[in-house]
Parts: structure tokens; C-alpha cells; sequence
């Protein structure tokens, strides 16, 4: 019997599994794909705080650096923020997951590839059946860790869905006249209702993808490749790579551990909920849930002996959750002017003080709770006709 069985290798699930390895548990990875690391729809931008605070050095997977980034409103009147310093990584996701891959076999973790997990039994023996090359078998062990997406079997199994909502994305990539060191953010609801577009050097190409709440994310993206009057005239040529599609999962929407069982990454909803960005949050509750997980099987994984992950999250990222989810159900309801209305305010230059002085890229709550405590002012400051209208728009 295994002490814990992670299904799904991508980085958060590596990452447990290698510092769980680390500490002498018996590890398995359960990983369906013949590649760790793809495919995947993901813009691939990690902080640069970020990696520091987990201990992870830039390696051969850095793409690009980015210093900056381009605002571009509903009425196509960009404005750049940048403090001029190195804020963001672009990865190669395969070549990254790969490396969190290989550190946890290092450590001693076993890692199944072209494995799927076709069920989860739950108990107090539980046990993964899987299906791989040599057929159909079942894995048992102490704890099983999903780490198997947003739509995730293990969670589903548990019964760990409170109402899992989702952002739908789409991405390609392609040749693009863009700055290698600037990402560029598209807002219009006819292009990505609910979400935002984006344009993301990605070394010798550009990830171009979108984020609905409404329609299909692939038909929209196309949409805004051909017929957006910025992004259209920066594509070179029509050749498209990598098309993916997937879902960010909406946070606070499931339970992260129950009896034998906890999720990390994607699966537990662990994603920003402005950006819906996930590889730093992912890695870093992976790292919480590895704590928790070390000091639980030490007797057995109960959900009381698991319930010091969900505190552990909370106290490090509730505000993160909470600001974060205002903001974007906030925004989720802004028509197109009123988006103009705040993109224009962002675009003054006491404003624009107010954002860098209190921008991290890895954690949004205290710019939020800065913009959060002016925003009376800067409510006022859009106009009397411009502020009712807005408030209108919140109904």
C-alpha cells in the first residue's frame, strides 16, 4: 500500500508529490498524458516573487521577461504600466512541468505515465483504479491527492463540488509583431465577455487567448484574431500552433480535503481570481497541503487530521479569495463604457502611482484594498452623468 497517490502530474501535483517524497513517504504519480506538460491552455507567466518564495530557480524554461504590460480598453485607447524592472517570467510549460516532474522522482516519487485514473473508492483503505498499458488495475493507498484539474474525478468523487462554476479559455500560437517584454490585455465583451484577451511573447511566438463567461471561447477567440482593430493587425500571416481549450475553475467553489482526500492546483480551485492565473497559488497550497499532509499520516488521514490545510490556506490567501472575487464579480457585470471608465482612471498618473506602488504580481489583495479604500474618489472623478451609470450597471 502506497502512503499517498497523487493523480494528475502537472505542477502542483508534482510538487506535493516531491515534497512528500522528500520526507520519506511512498509516492505515486498517476499521469494519463505520454508528455507531462502538455497539452495545456495556459499564458505560462509566473512572478518573479513568486518562484523566489518557493525556491524555484529560473531554468532553460524561461521564454521571455516581461517588465510590463498593455492596457487596451473597449474603446482601443491603450496605456502601459511598467516599473522598468524584471516583474514575470514566460514559461515553456512542458519543459517547466517537466522539471517539477523529474525533482519528484528524485526524490523518490513513482511517476505512471500514460496512466488514467477511470475511478476513486474512498474510505479508510482507499484506492485508485487506473488504466494503462498493461491494462485495467487498482493502486491502493493511505491518501489520495487530486491534482487532476479543474473538472477533477477525485474531487467529484469525494463529493467535494460546493457549485463549481468556470471561465472558458481558449489559446493558439502564433507569429506576432509584439513587444518581447510586454503583455498586452484586451478588454471587450463582445470579444470575451466576463474575462479579458491576451497577447503573451512566448519566445519565437505569441500566445493569443481569451477568457468567456458567454458563447464559445474558440469561435470568440478566432473572432478576435480576425476583426479586433488592434490585435488583428499585429498577426503575421495565419499559421496556428498549439490550439488549446480548458477551463479556470472559479475559486472558493469546492471543499480541498475530506477524509483520505485532498486537492491542490486546479482541482482545488486554487487560481487568482482576477487573472485566473494558477501556477504560483497551485504551488504554493501544494506546499500547505504537503505540511498538512507529512503531520496527518503520521496517524490516520482523517478529514479532522486534513482540516489544517483548508486553515493554512485561508490564512495565507483568504484575503487574496476575498478582495479578489469582489473585484471580479464586479467586473463581470461592467458594460463596455463603464470598463472604459475605470481603464481610464487607471490611465492617470496618480493613479497609475497609487497601482505601482502597491502592485505584486503574485498577490493582488493589497493593490485591491488600495484601489478598494480610494474608490470613492475615483468614483467621483468619472463624472457625475458617468458615476450614475456606473452604479446603474451594478443592479
Amino acid at each position: 500500500m502506497k502512503d499517498v497517490i497523487v493523480v494528475g502530474g502537472g505542477p502542483a501535483g508534482c510538487f506535493v508529490a516531491k515534497l512528500l517524497a522528500e520526507r520519506g513517504f511512498d509516492v505515486t504519480i498517476i499521469e494519463e498524458h505520454a508528455e507531462v506538460g502538455y497539452p495545456v491552455c495556459c499564458a505560462g507567466i509566473v512572478g518573479m516573487g513568486g518562484l523566489e518564495e518557493l525556491g524555484i530557480k529560473p531554468g532553460k524554461w524561461v521564454l521571455n521577461e516581461l517588465r510590463g504590460a498593455i492596457f487596451h480598453p473597449p474603446s482601443g485607447k491603450p496605456f502601459t504600466l511598467t516599473r522598468g524592472k524584471v516583474e514575470a517570467l514566460v514559461v515553456d510549460r512542458t519543459s517547466f512541468d517537466r522539471e517539477l516532474a523529474i525533482g519528484a522522482v528524485k526524490a523518490g516519487a513513482t511517476l505512471l505515465m500514460k496512466t488514467k485514473c477511470i475511478d476513486v473508492k474512498l474510505g479508510r483503505e482507499p484506492s485508485v483504479k487506473v488504466e494503462g498499458a498493461n491494462g485495467k488495475s487498482e493502486i491502493q493507498g493511505r491518501l489520495v491527492i487530486g491534482a487532476d484539474g479543474p473538472n477533477s474525478l477525485v474531487a467529484r468523487r469525494a463529493g467535494l463540488f460546493r457549485a463549481a462554476r468556470y471561465i472558458n479559455c481558449a489559446q493558439v500560437e502564433v507569429l506576432a509583431d509584439v513587444d518581447p517584454n510586454t503583455v498586452e490585455i484586451y478588454f471587450c465583451r463582445s470579444f470575451a465577455p466576463g474575462f479579458f484577451a491576451w497577447m503573451v511573447p512566448a519566445g519565437d511566438v505569441c500566445r493569443v487567448g481569451l477568457g468567456t463567461s458567454e458563447g464559445q471561447p474558440m469561435r470568440n477567440l478566432f473572432n478576435f484574431i480576425g476583426k479586433h482593430p488592434t490585435a488583428s493587425k499585429k498577426m503575421r500571416g495565419k499559421k496556428f500552433l498549439n490550439l488549446t481549450a480548458g477551463l479556470i475553475p472559479e475559486p472558493l467553489t469546492r471543499k480541498i480535503y475530506s477524509d483520505h482526500v485532498m486537492l491542490v492546483g486546479d482541482a482545488a480551485g486554487h487560481v487568482k481570481p482576477l487573472t485566473g492565473g494558477g501556477i504560483y497559488l497551485g504551488l504554493s497550497c501544494a506546499r500547505l497541503a504537503a505540511d498538512t499532509a507529512a503531520s496527518a499520516l503520521k496517524g490516520e488521514p482523517t478529514a479532522k487530521a486534513l482540516r489544517g490545510y483548508e486553515i493554512a490556506v485561508k490564512k495565507k490567501f483568504d484575503r487574496e479569495f476575498d478582495f479578489g472575487m469582489r473585484a471580479r464579480n464586479l467586473f463581470k457585470k461592467l458594460p463596455d463604457d463603464a470598463l472604459d471608465s475605470i481603464l481610464e482612471l487607471l490611465a492617470k498618473p496618480d493613479v497609475q502611482s497609487l497601482v505601482l506602488k502597491h502592485a505584486d504580481f503574485d498577490h493582488h489583495d493589497a493593490l485591491i484594498g488600495a484601489l478598494l479604500k480610494k474608490g470613492p474618489s475615483l468614483l467621483r472623478s468619472i463624472g457625475l452623468r458617468k458615476f450614475l451609470k456606473f452604479l446603474k450597471s451594478l443592479k
